[in-house]
């Protein structure tokens, strides 16, 4: 009998590496509980900066003035704080508009059975907490302020489940991710239609013909990015001029990327495994100089280095764009611009004589009575309701109190809800729109810090009574 030789060795009888050697540094930069930790340190540091005597300087630095200038009227400068909240976020915001276009096509969205119970989930906890807002505020030059606790921030709440990832089943943080998006989807619906300034509708119209031509270059087949990302930077600029909050034109581009690949997969699988073969056959066409196995160890030769370089075209074209860019925008938004928003926008100088104050006041039981009991009161009610009336069902596993666990950490508004903070009293007089913001960043922070522990404690002793269920042979079924 002939012996087979392991696949996992070489010649030498050596174990070769594997197919997918996933490094150290790749797993830190997809890792849930590490982007929503490097959010929460910059937060942190924000917060202590304008409270140890740096409030003035921290403030300073945000409000200065960034970009170009020509003439007496000529240029484009806005404060760095502008940049960072118009600018770095619409990347931002490309990324959600990805993920958003994705979950539609292929994921958890993408049909009516899937999507219904995180849809109505979702709706039912941008009402409540918007609601409960309202209540609180109802009269109060706050009022403006019901959509701050409508939103979710996905990357606290993905961060926190995944510390409990050991003793929740998969299908809840998928549950959660389309919950979240859709929630994101209502976040932007809301920006786009209440929180919008004056329109122009010059640069509106620019910028949405633009929009129009970038769907088309997908429908034509254009791969390349340098198209997209050059109407993108217009699209940007003229919806900053238009009057509609600058972040739309990130939803709106993503949308606009295609999503089919250049080829389909079987085409890759032929194409790849002649190469494959090419790149064998290469093996014995080494020069003589080149005979020695130990010389051939140490590099391809020309002709495979060649092969390995048209292996690499091949696997990006296999790739839709839409998976490659998201791929490849995620490290970047999750550790670079996610925590540079928050430390531009968490510096609240807290006045501890008058912290009962704050405490108190309609903007801040607003929102912290909006995202700790709204928002797992309407995931609730709209989740119960709509499995009751047979309009969806519940996934493999989940019990209603891991929906209940969910809607608490759904509650962790934190980035969505800063940003939303930062638009709601714009109209607001201005004496007392500062007051307004600040009280919302103080909320904002309590408000996300209670639902993150009440929901991780809580879907904790949830799996501890369903295996006290199981052990004593009794299960709870949903």
């Amino acid at each position: 009998m002939s012996e087979v030789k392991d696949l996992g060795e070489n010649e030498g009888g050596h174990h070769a590496p594997p197919l997918e050697h996933i490094t150290y540094f790749k797993r830190f930069l997809h890792h849930d509980m590490l982007g929503s930790g490097a959010l929460l340190v910059a937060a942190l540091l924000a917060v202590i900066i304008a409270n140890v005597g740096f409030a003035e300087q921290y403030h300073h630095f945000w409000e200065s003035p960034f970009g170009l200038s020509w003439g007496e009227d000529g240029g484009f400068e806005k404060s760095i704080h502008h940049w960072v909240n118009d600018g770095l976020m619409a990347i931002f915001f490309f990324l959600v508009g990805l993920e958003i276009k994705r979950e539609l096509l292929v994921g958890e969205l993408a049909s009516v059975r899937k999507a219904m119970l995180p849809v109505f989930a979702a709706i039912g906890g941008m009402v409540a907490p918007a609601l409960i807002f309202a209540l609180f505020n109802r009269g109060e030059a706050s009022a403006a302020g019901w959509g701050i606790p409508m939103a979710t921030d996905i990357a606290f709440a993905a961060g926190c489940i995944a510390m409990l990832k050991k003793w929740v089943p998969p299908s809840l943080m998928i549950f959660l991710v389309a919950l979240a998006i859709v929630d994101d989807m209502g976040a932007v619906a809301v920006i786009a239609i209440f929180y919008t300034d004056q329109i122009a509708l010059g640069p509106l119209m620019l910028g949405s013909g633009l929009i129009i031509l970038s769907f088309c270059l997908g429908l034509y087949g254009v791969r390349s990015m340098a198209p997209y990302m050059i109407f993108g930077a217009i699209i940007w600029l003229a919806f900053l001029q238009s009057g509609v909050h600058a972040t739309i034109a990130g939803i709106l581009l993503a949308f606009s990327i295609p999503t089919k690949a250049r080829y389909k997969t079987h085409l890759f699988q032929g194409r790849m495994k002649e190469l494959l073969e090419k790149f064998i056959h290469a093996e014995d066409h080494w020069d003589d100089h080149m005979k020695d196995n130990e010389k051939k160890d140490l590099m391809v030769n020309h002709n495979q280095q060649g092969l390995i370089r048209h292996m690499n075209t091949e696997c990006h074209h296999v790739e839709a764009p839409l998976q490659r860019i998201e791929h490849k925008l995620e490290p970047f938004c999750v550790f670079l611009i996610m925590p540079i928003f928050a430390f531009a926008n968490a510096g609240v100088h807290i006045d501890f004589s008058s912290i009962g104050d704050m405490l108190v006041s309609p903007t801040t039981l607003g929102i912290v009575f909006g995202l700790v009991v709204g928002k797992p009161l309407g995931i609730f009610l709209a989740s119960y309701i709509a499995v009751k009336a047979g309009i969806a069902s519940l996934p493999s596993g989940v019990t209603w109190n891991h929906v209940i666990g969910v809607g608490f950490l759904a509650g962790i508004g934190f980035t969505m809800s800063l940003f939303i903070n930062q638009l709601a009293f714009l109209g607001v007089d201005p004496e007392v729109a500062g007051e307004l913001v600040e009280n919302g960043k103080v909320a904002i922070f309590v408000a996300s810090i209670l639902a993150a522990v009440i929901g991780v404690v809580f879907l904790k002793l949830t799996d501890h009574s369903l295996n006290k269920f199981k052990n004593g042979g009794v299960i709870d079924e949903a």
